[in-house]
């Protein structure tokens, strides 16, 4: 276990999103930092009128086509004389022909989508495909019974009635020692984001689709000593085998 130590969160970035913030950058939480387009891609089969194309001429109008703004009805291949022509079917980027003589146009969504600081954070670095958050924060060893992980905030306690899972626990992290198919069922449904267990050297894995952290009797107790009853926001990662507790 650490006491200060920096953190980090990874953030995916869309193609072609707009960023709002810069490194070095301090951001609270529920901040924007970036917005962007949907992209769908449409695949559309061509493999009957371009049958008797040979490749090379394939090849010719695959690289004339490809990477270009267009628009639905406009021509893109005359099959000559008598014959019909062949139009793009969708409006957006063209992204040519593949082996199989399929069309795919990349069309972008109308509704913008946005991207939000989960925590309060500084902005230490911005590359292509991702940024990465810089926070201050206690880590927790654990040992991770799937691969997932997930934001938490509210009161620490611990709770191993099913009687005593409500809705107070929405978007909070569950501390139990109850492992039972029934009482995991209900923590999903009032909005519990992640659980973390006390040691149990039987449990191998959980099937249960939140992120699952096992502790060491030690790391439990001392955890508990330091923080129940104390509102926290905290991110249990069970692919890392760690919970972190922010700091202010």
């Amino acid at each position: 276990m650490r006491s200060k130590d920096k953190a980090s969160w990874i953030i995916k970035l869309p193609a072609k999103a707009k960023i709002l913030v810069e490194v070095g950058d301090k951001v609270s939480e529920g901040d924007k930092l970036a917005v962007f387009s949907s992209h769908k891609i449409e695949t559309f089969d061509y493999s009957g009128p371009l049958s008797k194309m040979n490749e090379n001429k394939r090849e010719e109008l695959n690289n004339f086509i490809k990477e270009k703004q267009v628009t639905s009805g406009d021509i893109f291949y005359d099959l000559g004389i008598f014959k019909n022509k062949i139009c793009f079917p969708l409006t957006g980027l063209c992204l040519g022909l593949d082996e199989f003589k399929n069309l795919r146009i990349e069309k972008v969504e109308n509704e913008k989508k946005e991207i939000f600081a989960p925590v309060e954070a500084k902005i230490s670095k911005i590359e292509e495909g991702k940024m990465v958050l810089e926070f201050k924060a206690k880590e927790y060893k654990g040992e991770g019974l799937n691969q997932l992980k997930a934001w938490g905030e509210g009161e620490i306690k611990i709770i191993d009635e099913i009687k005593l899972l409500n809705f107070e626990l929405n978007n909070n992290v569950l501390f139990t020692k109850n492992l039972d198919k029934a009482f995991l069922l209900k923590a999903q449904v009032v909005g519990v984001r992640a659980i973390v267990i006390s040691d149990n050297n039987e449990i191998k894995e959980v099937n249960i689709n939140l992120p699952v952290l096992r502790m060491e009797k030690e790391n439990w107790n001392e955890f508990m000593k330091e923080n129940l009853g104390k509102n926290k926001k905290m991110l249990v990662n069970s692919k890392m085998n760690k919970l972190l507790l922010m700091l202010e």
